[in-house]
């Protein structure tokens, strides 16, 4: 009698077994043909001109076309929806000179969406070649003449490997440069150790401002800019980096009237 009680066991623990297996092996089959079939369907989609890029929607571009952005991200083909990289392109997007920062989007089941903003030239930099430079102090792109070259010039380095030594000048010089100012300078030579000489748009007249306070002196030098002008002086340099007094090289000898220095 205990035999067949254990034969009777055994027979249930062996099916049960079974029948585990069973389940696993059909569940089993099913994720695998689960996983088929979508991999099946995904690759249909991939490949559907159903989600054909035939829309491709530009915002924020000025200096850029259209027709160049499409071209540079190698979507003048009309790629698959799906099948764009997004990280990619938006690294390609952010990399191009003319671009500060920019956003792209997918909007199933054809169109895809890219905003932009473009950096502004404020500058040109002549570093053996001409570069625009934005308002960040970012030099970005050499000159074209679509954009044109009516900008203030920064002079100094002389071929464009040592321009990094010199973004921190390029960035205080930018800050002489406003609409404000855009009819009083023509130039502004940077240099390492003497700081910053600014060259007048009228008259060609060096500036010295130095390396410290130049926004102070800056306006200090308008003031007696503006009074030798008035009083029709010619002057040959005028030099603001004294904290008590601005020094006026003139031209030609001045009268005993005009023989002065405009303190600050």
């Amino acid at each position: 009698m205990k035999k067949g009680t254990d034969k009777t066991s055994r027979l249930k623990s062996t099916f049960k077994v079974l029948h585990r297996l069973t389940w696993v092996f059909l569940f089993a089959l099913f994720c695998a043909l689960f996983v088929y079939s979508g991999n099946r369907i995904y690759r249909q989609l991939l490949t559907s001109s159903f989600f054909q890029t035939t829309h491709v929607e530009i915002h924020g571009n000025h200096t850029l076309s259209k027709t160049d952005i499409l071209y540079y991200l190698g979507l003048n083909t009309r790629p698959n929806l799906l099948r764009l990289n997004l990280k990619s392109l938006y690294a390609k997007l952010t990399s191009h000179p003319w671009i500060r920062h920019a956003s792209i989007q997918r909007r199933l089941p054809n169109t895809l969406l890219i905003t932009i903003e473009e950096r502004i030239p404020v500058a040109i930099l002549k570093a053996g070649r001409f570069f625009y430079v934005d308002g960040d102090g970012c030099v970005f792109d050499t000159i074209n003449k679509e954009v044109g070259c009516d900008f203030p010039i920064l002079t100094g380095p002389r071929k464009p490997s040592e321009i990094r030594a010199y973004l921190p000048l390029i960035k205080e010089a930018l800050t002489l440069i406003s609409p404000r100012t855009n009819s009083l300078i023509s130039e502004i030579h940077l240099d390492l150790y003497h700081g910053l000489t600014l060259i007048t748009l009228t008259d060609s007249l060096p500036v010295k401002l130095g390396l410290q306070n130049i926004p102070s002196r800056l306006r200090r030098f308008q003031i007696i800019y503006h009074y030798l002008r008035r009083k029709e002086i010619i002057v040959k340099a005028i030099d603001c980096r004294y904290p008590d007094r601005i020094v006026v090289t003139y031209k030609n000898p001045p009268s005993a009237e005009d023989k002065r220095e405009k303190t600050g």
